[in-house]
């Protein structure tokens, strides 16, 4: 063996061998022997142990990342499920909820003018009644009459003309009791619904409805790669947001303005103007639309543009389906005029289209009238959009359209016949009428179409006086002669009504001293009935067309903020804060109306109704008896010169009446002094309400459409991932196995290589399978014996320990996903709806209780939380935890394992090659 080391030696010298050389010539000299009979097979268990291991691990690895794209895949159903459920419950509350709560304020609307109607007619009939009992005292001769008959004669008269009086007067009891009967059990059933019992059911479906949003969030922020796509298109929609002012750049007042606005606390106080000096890099003291592309990825900024347009979507939702459940004049014009404020400082075109709708005669001109005093109050709010005065911009360009229709519009707002009929508070006519013409002297045409109109008040001015001031003084004098005619009339009308001596005394003894109507004359009453002017059907296909467009666009840009974000909603886009506001609106009313929205209540009311019918006739005439004994005693004293001790004026007959007026007195102007601010906490109600369904409807949308098939997208790629990673490692697993049995003796095992000439020549190949054997033993004849090369298998050895260096970093990426997919897991401990049939089932009951138009896609909610994988914590839980353990324990197993593996083949690849060594020894002579 020294003699084959050294023949093989270049220099053929002889070579002092260390201790690892001395081993090897032992180690050949033992298999010298075995070398010499043949090398004997055997199975190389530890291999084949390792491989099984390995691939059992791979299995677990696979098992579990299969499983977890089963959960995103049942995530993804789990989310069309929810925005389904999103949908119907915003469906529910526009189609049902906003529709009945227009027609309670139709009723109440309705039932204050009935009430003014009873009154009147009331006053009415104690005035025809007084009158004809002074008529016929009148009439009376103490000479020629007998007193009693007389007084019965009197008496049959009057019953007969207080009977005929009330029976005008009991189609309006009837009528009153057929529009308050409505609207108090709508109430009573909304006591129900929004009771005590329900309300906290309803608040924790709200919540899991916004802890679902949240969740999917989460799980597609962790999964989403391709956020940030959009990037251009939201630089192009915010940067208008952002340019509050309209100047065309950003400037500090600019950031401090949308700070305040979107709730951007990052931007508040020093550091708009610190944001602002680092990224105005020209120097030119605005931020362009470059810079401005630079400034949103400020780090102290996350999201912002996201958070902008989102805010922006949401106000315009909100305004979107207020305007769509709009049915009254004054409700539209606030929206077109809310939507106006929205759009002007982003889309100058559609405030045209507005403009154009409102001065081109297709809508009534008390419309444009109103939605331009909503325009000038707005300037005063401070939570408006921008800061640049939208009503000036949008009066521009409607006197750009049709001058003429804008200052008869004005002019129509400056009467204060029509500013009252209208429901306006008097005191802020002038201001608005001022300001209107201010904007209207400002525009080209402006002066020349005032003075036309005849609203040229600088004729009025005095001292130098503005024109707007001059208007302000104008108008207020015009609404304060207004006023105080008003109130002449009023007086003298009560005074007229009440002129006869009976008529006074039946007032003061059925009315309490004074008249029903002056008793209940009630400013807000009349200012509630003046503003419930149902809107025109032309108005109406108007708001819906605007309603529609402000959807739709808030859907848009609902979808580009999911793109470039990978969540559908913000963190303060709260559902259940804006569910329980609409609640405590609603409570607010239904509280005030609490004595009669109840069966009791209605009873007691009905029986009111009723006793005044039936009694009011006797009460009169009671009172007409005693008024006419007093009348005829006095008429003796004086005929026989006697001082009568008491008058009729001075006796109380409340103990003697049957109570009848009571209804008049007391239960009709309690109902009119409460129903005002009832129909103001109604209207504001029903705002949230549309506000809420049409801002949870878009969400909703973007969710359905948009998550469902991202986790589908995600489960996909996911399962072939970890696919492709099993084909990729089990080949390797199943090619270490090969090689161990190989190296081990078997298919052929290790042999020495041979020239052609010492396999007796070359024999051409016969049939089609050995040409194809020869062509592939040429082709790979170069790479052959390459396994006996150290450099090129330590050279793959090393790769094999980079692969399983990658295995174990994927081991340790699998570790981090087990961990957030537990996490997100362990947040579902508490969102009981969203883990437990029973309580999902009950949830949906209640809110089919509650809604009854809820979930109509079928007649039962039963089956709907598994049919429409409502309960995605138990989704979540049921594969995420067997999933977290497969994989963590398959891929740390994996790691160790094809580490073991790769020292086991160093063995193998030694042990094959020395028997190759030993195999060409023993072949030699």
């Amino acid at each position: 063996w020294l003699k084959l080391e050294a023949r093989e030696h270049p220099s053929h010298q002889p070579r002092t061998y260390g201790r690892s050389a001395q081993l090897n010539v032992s180690f050949l000299c033992r298999l010298r022997p075995l070398a010499m009979s043949g090398v004997a097979k055997e199975v190389p268990w530890c291999t084949v142990f390792l491989v099984v291991g390995a691939l059992s691990a791979h299995v677990l690895v696979l098992s579990g990342n299969l499983a977890t794209a089963g959960m995103l895949h049942n995530l993804g159903e789990s989310t069309h499920g929810w925005s389904q459920v999103g949908l119907s419950f915003a469906s529910a509350m526009q189609n049902q909820l906003d529709p009945a709560m227009s027609n309670v304020s139709y009723y109440l609307t309705e039932t204050i003018d009935v009430i003014t109607e009873l009154q009147q007619s009331t006053d009415v009939m104690l005035s025809m009644s007084g009158s004809a009992t002074d008529a016929a005292l009148a009439e009376y001769n103490v000479t020629r009459d007998d007193s009693e008959q007389f007084k019965a004669k009197v008496m049959a008269s009057l019953r007969e003309v207080s009977t005929k009086l009330l029976d005008q007067i009991v189609p309006l009891v009837d009528k009153f009791l057929a529009l308050l009967q409505p609207a108090l059990n709508q109430l009573q059933e909304w006591m129900t619904s929004f009771g005590t019992q329900a309300q906290p059911a309803i608040e924790e479906f709200t919540s899991t409805l916004d802890q679902a949003q949240t969740l999917f969030d989460q799980v597609m922020t962790q999964m989403g790669t391709s956020s940030g796509t959009n990037e251009d298109t939201m630089i192009y929609n915010t940067y208008t947001l952002f340019d509050t002012d309209g100047s065309g750049s950003l400037y500090p007042n600019d950031l401090q303005k949308v700070a305040q606005l979107f709730g951007i606390s990052s931007l508040s106080g020093n550091k708009a103007k610190e944001v602002f000096d680092t990224y105005d890099s020209n120097g030119q003291g605005g931020i362009d639309q470059e810079e401005y592309a630079l400034f949103v990825h400020d780090p102290s900024l996350p999201g912002v543009m996201s958070t902008v347009l989102r805010t922006y979507s949401k106000t315009l939702a909100e305004i979107g389906g207020r305007m769509s459940g709009a049915t009254m004049r004054d409700e539209v014009a606030i929206e077109v005029a809310g939507y106006l404020e929205v759009v002007s400082s982003k889309n100058i075109t559609r405030l045209s289209w507005v403009s154009q709708a409102l001065t081109n005669g297709s809508l009534p001109i008390q419309f444009t009238a109103d939605v331009l005093r909503e325009l000038a109050v707005a300037v005063d709010d401070p939570n408006r959009l921008s800061v640049v005065d939208v009503g000036a911009v949008a009066l521009g360009e409607m006197m750009r359209l049709n001058s003429e229709w804008l200052v008869k519009a004005v002019r129509l707002l400056s009467e204060p016949e029509f500013w009252l009929s209208e429901g306006f508070p008097g005191p802020e006519q002038a201001g608005v009428v001022s300001r209107l013409v201010n904007w209207t002297a400002t525009t080209p045409l402006g002066p020349w179409a005032l003075k036309q109109s005849g609203m040229d008040f600088r004729d009025s001015a005095s001292n130098g006086e503005s024109l707007a001031k001059a208007a302000y003084r104008v108008i207020q004098q015009r609404q304060s002669h207004y006023a105080a005619g008003h109130l002449v009339d009023k007086a003298s009308g009560e005074a007229s009504v009440y002129s006869s001596s009976a008529s006074q005394y039946m007032r003061s003894q059925l009315l309490g001293g004074s008249g029903a109507a002056a008793s209940g004359d009630n400013l807000e009453a009349d200012m509630a009935t003046r503003a419930g002017v149902p809107a025109l059907p032309a108005t109406l296909q108007f708001a819906h067309w605007l309603a529609n467009n402000a959807t739709l666009t808030a859907q848009q840009h609902l979808q580009e903020c999911f793109d470039y974000s990978g969540e559908s909603s913000g963190t303060l886009d709260s559902l259940a804060v804006q569910v329980n506001g609409m609640f405590s609106k609603v409570q607010g009313f239904m509280n005030q109306m609490s004595s009669y929205a109840t069966s009791q209540g209605v009873e007691r009311l009905v029986n009111q109704s009723l006793g005044f019918v039936k009694g009011a006739a006797d009460d009169i005439v009671l009172v007409c008896e005693e008024y006419v004994d007093a009348q005829l005693a006095e008429i003796n004293c004086q005929l026989f010169g006697v001082v009568c001790n008491m008058t009729a004026r001075e006796k109380d007959m409340s103990l003697d009446l049957t109570g009848s007026f009571n209804f008049i007195t007391m239960t009709l102007q309690d109902l009119k002094t409460v129903m005002p601010a009832v129909l103001k906490d109604l209207k504001f109600a029903k705002k949230g309400v549309s506000s809420v369904s049409n801002s949870m409807n878009s969400v909703m949308v973007v969710l359905g459409l948009k998550a469902p098939p991202f986790m589908y997208q995600i489960s996909l790629l996911y399962r072939r991932l970890w696919v492709a990673y099993f084909v990729v490692f089990g080949l390797m697993t199943l090619g270490v196995l090969f090689y161990g049995f190989w190296a081990s003796g078997y298919f052929g095992g290790p042999q020495t290589q041979t020239s052609a000439g010492e396999d007796g020549g070359y024999e051409a190949p016969r049939g089609f399978a050995e040409r194809l054997r020869s062509c592939c033993t040429s082709c790979t004849a170069c790479v052959r014996g390459c396994h006996d090369n150290h450099l090129c298998y330590w050279s793959l050895l090393l790769l094999a320990e980079v692969v399983v260096l990658l295995l174990f970093l994927v081991s340790v990426v699998i570790c981090i996903i087990g961990g957030v997919q537990a996490f997100l897991s362990a947040g579902c401990g508490q969102v009981y709806i969203l883990g437990d049939e029973s309580i999902c089932t009950t949830a949906l009951k209640v809110m089919r209780t509650f809604l009854s138009t809820f979930w109509m896609q079928s007649s039962s909610v039963q089956d709907t939380c598994v049919q429409e994988s409502l309960l995605t914590c138990q989704l979540m839980t049921n594969h995420m935890m067997s999933a977290v353990k497969l994989s963590v324990i398959g891929s740390l197993s994996a790691s160790v394992l094809s580490f073991w593996m790769v020292l086991e083949s160093a063995l193998m690849h030694e042990r094959a090659r020395w028997s190759r060594v030993v195999d060409a020894q023993a072949k030699k002579p």
